[in-house]
Parts: structure tokens; C-alpha cells; sequence
């Protein structure tokens, strides 16, 4: 399967020399902060939930585990939806049915209304990366698309941003059903937003059902996928990053307290600095990645690298050193550990033919949002069973150098060392 060149795309080309195609961008931008902040919130209330509703660790999983399961069936669906409706109507309409979810979690009470509330914010959200990841790719020509891949991706560390630094204050106050309110007018707001600005862009809007190109059936398409060695690499990537990066936000807090006695209101303060150094590292990376040899797949390499030094450093913190030193760990593992989805995300889509980009970016999410379900559940029993974060611990820096391995003797095999 050929990259995609810009030599390919010429409705690309048309659409670079407009300055629209920044609007474009911040309004991507604006509904991928506002979705991410139900998907990232819960990491935030992760500590408040547990203490109301008297939570295992593997309960608050379960909770992360029910938001993610919906996704590895809506990204499928919505991928293809995408290739067929276009991005407008799918990005409005999911940020839609996250509202009302979200506004129905604001109102139960219960562990079993919170996880049905949760299951449906999780199918909303299923069109938020694809559709704004397609978005911009149509905008923005490939020696811009790292950079733009990479500001669009943002949105998902600055919308744990903005859930860190609402939704404690208010969990505090008020209780956290109010958080989850106030979340709802936040998504809705920024899905109307898109909906306002957008518009596809020159010679894509009268292709969407079109019959440009024959469209081979779903299940024949992802197997030709699947079996594309480069497309694999990719997905091995995403999967053992993309658990890193769970972990990290629905654990980080937990964490801080159980082994170093911080309060959670200190451990969100962690998770703030996360995602802003996660913000910072998906915009800077990708855009590095623009500018090097094998941008994209050398880029995530390094990302794995630099997630596997934070997490030795969290994990071997001495007990006895300023706790203040532990926002150096939260910011270098938010920057390598949230920073390789942005040119991540840019390498799947250069792997996809234009016609079937939305079909592409949907199956390459879904994979990982079954490593979303499943990690933090799996994660909070063992933490539960051995009563400690080591061997939980360990498991994460292990499947960080299987990868490691994997793609750096690909790496060395592609140059002929």
C-alpha cells in the first residue's frame, strides 16, 4: 500500500493556498477539545467517583473500560459514514448524543445509570478523531499536514486540560454530577462551532457518494489493510501507546496518592501538567516529522522511547525526594506518552487512499480503542490483586519495548544495517 504523495492530491493543492483552511483547523480544533473533555474528564473524576460511589480500582476501570467500548464499533461505522455524509453532519451529530449522555450522567445517582450514560458519550465520540482528522487532511498539503495533524490532535490533551482544571473545583463544590453537566453545554458548544464553520474543501464535496472509485466492501478492505506490513507496524505502534496513555490518565492520580500520600487535588494538578506537556509534544512532533526522513515512523519511535524513560521515572521515584521533582516526570511522560498521537495519526492517513480515508482512520482507531477498554481494567485488577503498582507497572515499560524492538529492527532491515 503507496503513501499518498501531493503529487496525488490535487484538490490538496487548491485548498493550501486558502487561508479558509486555517479556519478549518481551529474549528477541528475547538470540537476536539470540547469532545475530549467527557473522554479525559473521567480520568479527572476518576478519584471523586471512587470516594462517592465506594469504587474497587477495577470499578473506576470498568468505568474508563464502559466510555471506550462503544468506540471499537462507532469508529468502524462512523469511518464509513464519513467516506459517504462527509464531516459536518457526522462531527454535529455525535457531538450531539454526547450531550444528552452527558446530561443524563449529570442526573443519575447509581454505578449501573453512570456506566449505560458513559456507553453512549462513548458512541459519540466515535466521530470526533475520524471526522476531524479527515477534515484537515483535505485542507492541508503534505509538507503542512504533520504540523496540522499535529495543532488538530492538541485538542485531545487540551480538553483534559479544561476538564482539570473545571471538574475537580466543581466535584469539590458541588458534586461531581455537576461536572458532568457542565461538560454537556461545553461539547455542545463546541460541536455547533464546526458545524457553523465548516465546509468541505475543493473537489471533495461533490465526491462524497459518488462512485469516483469503486467502494470494495468493508471486511475485504480492512483485510488488505491488516495484511499491508506498514499499516501493521502502525497499528502495533498505536496499541502500545495509546495503553500507556490511558493508564496514565486514569491512573496517574491514584497513583500519587497510594505511593506518595499526595491528595487528589494535587494529583489532578499532575494530570494538568500531563496534558499540557502532551499538547505542546503533539503539535512539535508532528511537525518535526515534516521535516526528517521517515518523519512519521521515526517520530512514534522516539515517542516510545521517551514514554518508556517516564515511566521508570514515576516508577522509581524515591519516596524520600521533594514531591515538587514528580511534575518533571508527569511533564516528560505527558509530552512523549500524549505527543505521539499527532504524527501518528498523520502516518495512518498518508497510508490510506483518499477515497477510503475516513474507512482507514476508523479501523486503525478502533484497534486502539480496544487497548482503551481493556487496559485500564486489566491495570486496576492487577493493582488490586498484588496491592501495589510494580507488576501492573512492569507490564506497561514491557509492551513499550516489544515495540521498541519490533519497529527499530524493521528500522534497521528497511536501511540495510
Amino acid at each position: 500500500m503507496k503513501h499518498i504523495h501531493e503529487s496525488d492530491a490535487p484538490a490538496g493543492r487548491q485548498a493550501a493556498s486558502a487561508p479558509y483552511r486555517w479556519w478549518v483547523l481551529t474549528a477541528a480544533v475547538t470540537a476536539q477539545t470540547t469532545a475530549a473533555v467527557a473522554t479525559q474528564g473521567i480520568g479527572v473524576l476518576g478519584g471523586f467517583l471512587q470516594a462517592d460511589l465506594q469504587l474497587s480500582h477495577a470499578s473506576v476501570g470498568v468505568l474508563a473500560g464502559v466510555l471506550n467500548v462503544a468506540p471499537i464499533v462507532g469508529l468502524m461505522l462512523a469511518g464509513e459514514w464519513l467516506d459517504r455524509a462527509g464531516e459536518r453532519r457526522v462531527i454535529g451529530m455525535g457531538a450531539l448524543i454526547m450531550a444528552l449522555a452527558m446530561t443524563l450522567a449529570g442526573i443519575t445517582t447509581t454505578f449501573p445509570g453512570l456506566l449505560f450514560c458513559l456507553f453512549f458519550v462513548g458512541i459519540g465520540y466515535s466521530t470526533a478523531q475520524p471526522g476531524g482528522t479527515k477534515a484537515v487532511f483535505h485542507w492541508f498539503p503534505v509538507r503542512e499536514r504533520g504540523l496540522a495533524m499535529g495543532v488538530r490532535q492538541a485538542g485531545l490533551p487540551l480538553g483534559g486540560v479544561v476538564a482539570a482544571a473545571l471538574f475537580p473545583g466543581i466535584a469539590s463544590h458541588i458534586g461531581w454530577q455537576a461536572a458532568f453537566l457542565v461538560g454537556a453545554s461545553v461539547i455542545v458548544s463546541g460541536g455547533a462551532l464546526f458545524c457553523l464553520v465548516y465546509r468541505s474543501s475543493p473537489g471533495v464535496a461533490s465526491r462524497h457518494g459518488s462512485a469516483e472509485s469503486p467502494q470494495q466492501p468493508w471486511l475485504l478492505y480492512a483485510r488488505r489493510l491488516l495484511t499491508a506490513p506498514r499499516f501493521r507496524l502502525a497499528v502495533v505502534a498505536g496499541v502500545a501507546l495509546i495503553t500507556v496513555q490511558t493508564v496514565a490518565l486514569m491512573f496517574l492520580s491514584l497513583y500519587l496518592r497510594d505511593r506518595f500520600g499526595l491528595p487528589l487535588v494535587a494529583g489532578t494538578g499532575h494530570l494538568l501538567v500531563m496534558q499540557l506537556f502532551g499538547a505542546a509534544g503533539r503539535v512539535l512532533l508532528a511537525a518535526w516529522s515534516d521535516k526528517i526522513r521517515h518523519g512519521r515512523p521515526l517520530i512514534v519511535l522516539i515517542t516510545a522511547v521517551g514514554s518508556l524513560l517516564g515511566l521508570c521515572a514515576l516508577g522509581l521515584f524515591p519516596g524520600h525526594w521533594s514531591p515538587d521533582l514528580l511534575y518533571l516526570a508527569s511533564a516528560w511522560l505527558g509530552f512523549f506518552g500524549f505527543g505521539w498521537y499527532g504524527p501518528w495519526v498523520a502516518w495512518i492517513s498518508e497510508l490510506s487512499p483518499r477515497h477510503r480515508l475516513g474507512t482507514t482512520l476508523g479501523l486503525a482507531m478502533a484497534i486502539n480503542q480496544v487497548a482503551i477498554a481493556g487496559s485500564p481494567i486489566l491495570f486496576g485488577c492487577l493493582v488490586d490483586v498484588f496491592g501495589n503498582y510494580a507488576v501492573p507497572g512492569g507490564l506497561l515499560a514491557t509492551s513499550l519495548l516489544i515495540y521498541i524492538a519490533y519497529a527499530g529492527l524493521r528500522m534497521l532491515k528497511r536501511e540495510g544495517v
